[in-house]
């Protein structure tokens, strides 16, 4: 799969960290004199959903204009109201919608409409652009690796599959990465002494300004590591589920198959025999010691699974949130001010709003 391809994320590398720019903007535009952002979760929600369209749609949706079209406005809200009425959708049995429709799922379903419409646009749009270009022998190597220039131009997808395999590719993809993220801003403003060792690598690493690349990310394993201790601690996907399709003994239990297997991924990451001091936000475990090898169980924590069914968008994800903390790190000494608890829904939540504080450096 394209999107799993080190060579082909690498690419998206600078438009990623043009939405990465445009969020530190937003961010010194709203804040308060006191630095304080009242909602931050939206900022990334609209960071992550612009994020995610430069991959998917190759285009920028206008979340932080200030007056976007009407098709993107109504986008924009509708992708909000979508991700806050899922999990309540979801619990509604499938057999009492065919017997009477509620106004909230009907609610639902207009908003999914929405998004389909505008992706659309934005798809036929781009496949003009694209047969323009192909018709002309124009696409180059690596506009040809972008993932939507890739499906057009393939013969055994139709126009209705693209939309709707891009549309379910957005849901994902979008408060997965914003809270991680969230959770990331968060863990480092809890924890000065991590939160200054970031700044020192970063700024090690990357000239005032200067935006970071794959290679450099490279450089700067203790930004990795962040993430990685964030989903240590708190998965967005909270566990995973597998059926497994033949026998299997595990620990000396006989498991049959067709047999559902739940990995807990936050109480696996906060267990105390696979993480020492398990409740502390320690980044360095994660970095290798004079042999390259990791002190822990590369499986102890598999925030995005692992094998075939690993998460299709795990690189982009980890592109998208290394570059965007660089460019945090570079412009703001970030400071907490409440203390939240991690809430199991359809993902795993701060229990109120994150109240944070960001400081020009």
């Amino acid at each position: 799969m394209k999107m799993l391809m080190p060579k082909v994320t690498e690419g998206y590398a600078e438009p990623l960290n043009d939405v990465a720019s445009d969020l530190v903007a937003q961010i010194k535009a709203i804040r308060g004199t006191d630095g304080i952002i009242p909602r931050v979760e939206d900022e990334l929600f609209k960071w992550s959903l612009e994020s995610v369209g430069t991959v998917l749609f190759e285009t920028r949706f206008g979340s932080f204009n200030k007056s976007p079209s009407l098709e993107a406005a109504k986008f924009l809200d509708s992708a909000h109201r979508l991700f806050r009425m899922v999990l309540k959708i979801f619990l509604f049995p499938a057999w009492i919608d065919k017997l009477y429709r509620f106004k909230s799922v009907q609610a639902f379903y207009d908003d999914l409409d929405i998004l389909h419409n505008f992706g659309d646009m934005c798809i036929k749009k781009k496949m003009s652009e694209i047969q323009a270009r192909l018709d002309k022998g124009d696409i180059r190597e690596e506009d040809a690796a972008k993932f939507l220039t890739f499906l057009i131009s393939r013969e055994d997808i139709s126009f209705k599959e693209i939309t709707s395999n891009l549309i379910e590719l957005l849901f994902p993809a979008i408060e997965t990465t914003s809270f991680t993220t969230l959770w990331t801003l968060y863990s480092l403003a809890r924890n000065p002494d991590v939160q200054k060792q970031l700044h020192d690598e970063v700024t090690s690493v990357l000239k005032p300004g200067e935006h970071a690349t794959p290679a450099a990310l490279q450089k700067m394993p203790f930004l990795r590591g962040c993430v990685k201790e964030t989903l240590r601690m708190y998965p967005v996907a909270w566990e995973n589920a597998r059926f497994l399709d033949e026998d299997i003994i595990i620990e000396g239990y006989h498991i049959p198959p067709n047999t559902m297997i739940r990995i807990p991924l936050y109480a696996m990451g906060r267990d105390p025999e696979m993480f020492d001091d398990p409740q502390q936000y320690k980044p360095e475990r994660w970095l290798r010691d004079d042999t390259q090898r990791s002190l822990y169980n590369a499986f102890a924590s598999l925030p995005f699974g692992f094998g075939p069914r690993m998460c299709i968008g795990r690189r982009v994800a980890e592109l998208e949130m290394h570059l965007f903390l660089s460019q945090a790190s570079q412009n703001f000494w970030v400071e907490s001010l409440n203390e939240v608890q991690p809430v199991i829904t359809s993902i795993l939540m701060p229990d109120k709003t994150v109240e944070l504080r960001f400081v020009d450096r």
